[in-house]
């Protein structure tokens, strides 16, 4: 069964995942991106990163933008990134922070994360609560299980996923 954390932004999310994956003890691999701070345009860049390397913040790993006038993908550099989705070693768990709008144009990107979703390798993912086809895919598939967080819930949601987790590593 993969876990799909779905909140807003700043909910704790990413927080959460991080704690949950430091208890599970296993590889991970996967993505994790990072909007930095607003430069003085406004716009914000959203960076891609492996978490088995260090981050850097370069042309090649930028996959959007934010700014006043909305989210915008850049579909190339999150094709790119679907090599993070691949060869992943048995016994491993993947991380996908987040799934939102901006790689709904990026077919192979979204191939690579459907893929995933049909294997059998646990998933730990962030979802934005948005209405995009590729997110309704996402949220809707077979496998997955979704826990939406809202900070009000979001200290016992820990306990809650990390009980199912080893719950179902027992079976």
């Amino acid at each position: 069964m993969h876990r799909l954390i779905v909140g807003p932004p700043g909910v704790g999310k990413s927080t959460l995942i991080q704690k949950l994956l430091q208890r599970l003890d296993r590889p991970v691999y996967g993505f994790y991106t990072q909007k930095e701070l607003p430069e003085a345009s406004g716009e914000a860049y959203v960076y891609i990163h492996d978490p088995n390397r260090s981050r850097t913040y370069t042309i090649g790993n930028r996959v959007g933008v934010c700014s006043d006038a909305g989210a915008k993908g850049f579909p190339d550099a999150f094709n790119r990134a679907a090599g993070l989705l691949r060869n992943i070693p048995k016994g491993s768990v993947i991380v996908m922070d987040e799934l939102g709008v901006m790689e709904s144009a990026a077919a192979e990107f979204c191939q690579a994360v459907l893929a995933v979703l049909d294997g059998d390798m646990p998933v730990i993912a962030a979802v934005k609560p948005k209405e995009t086809p590729f997110l309704q895919k996402v949220c809707s598939h077979p496998q997955a299980h979704i826990y939406p967080i809202n900070e009000t819930n979001r200290d016992d949601l820990f306990q809650t996923i990390l009980q199912a987790v080893e719950e179902e590593n027992q079976v």
